[in-house]
Formats: C-alpha cells, structure tokens, sequence
C-alpha cells in the first residue's frame, strides 16, 4: 500500500488494536459478543441449508454461559430464550443442538437465527450504551 492509500482508511488500525485490548477489560459482554459474532458469520456467510448453518452457529453460543449475563435479567432471559430453542439442558447444548437441530423445519431454524441475529444487535448496542456513559 502506498502512502496515499492509507490515508484512505477511515481509522488507524495499529492505534485500533491496541484500544481494543484495553476495551475488553472495560467491556462487560465482550466475549459474549465474539462468540455471537462468529455465530452471525456461520448464519450468513455459508449456502448450506439453513439447519446447518444455525448447528454452526450453535459451536460458538455454547461457549457463552448465561453467569456472563448477571445483573443484566433482559440478557440473560433472552439468551436463555434462544437456549431453549436450540436445547432444553443448557449443559450440554452442543450435543443437543446436533440432535434437534437437523429436525427443525425451516421455518423453525430461521425462527432462531433471528433470535441470533438480534441478540447480537442488542450486544452491540449494550456496548454503545456502555461507551456513551462512560464506563
């Protein structure tokens, strides 16, 4: 990359990564939000049928638990909403979601990747909530 074509970038990437480290220590979901992320990534990003990428998608949530929610019961209530769809015991989601998820209808599996996809949309907007007071 030339000289000109840097000044392109709308941010410094090197100054970025380094305020990111020091944001997640400050950053009450941040992990929570990764994982939610490569979910939304495994739901769009994929031409497989739509039952196989919400199992994908499933492999990132189960790393997310709902004690990361605590002291946000709206989170945590819709978290255990997509929970539920994708498996009843919250122990082992992942292999429950192997089971169960093959077996929803289309209808169905979309039904939960929307709650997917809005779920992370609601992380990230805690975040921005969070940066605009200050903490």
């Amino acid at each position: 990359m030339t000289g000109d074509a840097w000044a392109l970038i709308p941010w410094n990437l090197a100054s970025s990564a380094n305020d990111k480290e020091d944001d997640r220590m400050d950053d009450k979901h941040a992990a929570p939000r990764e994982q939610f992320f490569a979910a939304v990534r495994a739901l769009a990003t994929s031409s497989d049928s739509i039952q196989t990428r919400l199992l994908q998608a499933t492999t990132s949530i189960s790393l997310v638990t709902l004690d990361e929610f605590e002291g946000d019961l709206e989170l945590k209530i819709k978290f255990a909403r997509i929970l539920d769809h994708i498996g009843p015991d919250h122990d082992d989601i992942e292999r429950l979601a192997v089971e169960i998820t093959p077996h929803m209808t289309e209808h169905e599996a979309e039904t939960v990747a929307d709650l997917i996809v809005d779920f992370f949309d609601e992380l990230v907007e805690a975040r921005f909530q969070q940066s605009d007071i200050g903490l």
